[in-house]
Order: structure tokens, then sequence, then C-alpha cells
């Protein structure tokens, strides 16, 4: 799946999102609750498989479905590092129809580039 955004915390925004709408119709879930995440990665492209395989995760474990992600990334002395607050609501079967289950996050053909003031990913998910 290719995204892109004009930063790179909307780009993890939008790769949050976009691990939404393979599983179910987005427009199903609701931004119910808000869920905390922080994480730190030696890459950015470690760190953004890392955010969505907690996002996986929390869905595996939790039903927790995500409506929305107030992301922030920096970098820090030791790589990278991610801040963020989902909102997001349970999986409800009478409400959310999955689409396609998600198995894992993938490196094959990850990418991370910026140019032209835009921020450019390709995520590729294991179902």
């Amino acid at each position: 799946m290719s995204l892109q955004a004009r930063s790179v915390a909307e780009l993890f925004g939008e790769a949050a999102m976009a691990l939404t709408e393979t599983i179910t119709d987005p427009v199903s879930v609701r931004a119910d609750s808000p869920h905390p995440v922080e994480i730190a990665a030696a890459g950015l492209d470690d760190l953004l498989v890392d955010w969505l395989g907690e996002l996986l995760y929390r869905f595996e474990v939790q039903n927790l479905l995500v409506a929305r992600a107030d992301v922030a990334v920096s970098q820090t002395s030791g790589g990278w590092s991610l801040l963020a607050v989902v909102w997001g609501e349970p999986f409800d079967q009478g409400r959310h129809s999955i689409k396609v289950l998600v198995k894992g996050i993938t490196y094959h053909r990850l990418s991370i580039t910026e140019g032209a003031g835009q921020w450019q990913t390709d995520v590729v998910f294991d179902i």
C-alpha cells in the first residue's frame, strides 16, 4: 500500500488508518476512547513496522479498532521515537465486518522517503 503525507507524523497516522481500512470499513469505527502508545526504534522503517505491529497486537488481543491516530514522531540521539494517542473502539461483530485479517507487518518493499515537501511510504501487510 502506498501512502503520502505532508509530515512523517501524518504519514504514521495515515498508516494506522490504512491498517484499519484493510481490516474493516473505517466509517463504521467510532473514536470512543483514547489509548496512548509510546515506541522507540533505531530506524524510521523499524519504527513504522513496530507502530503498525503494536496496533495489530491491540486489535488481536484487545479487539481495538482505530478510528483516529494523533501521532508525534521525533528523531533522537538513539534513533526515532513515537508518542501517539489512538482513538477507537472494540470490535463489534454486529457493526464491524471483517474484510481481511492481517497476520503481520512486513519489511517486504518497505520504504519511507521524503521529497518535495511530501513523505511517502510503501507498506505490505501479511494476510
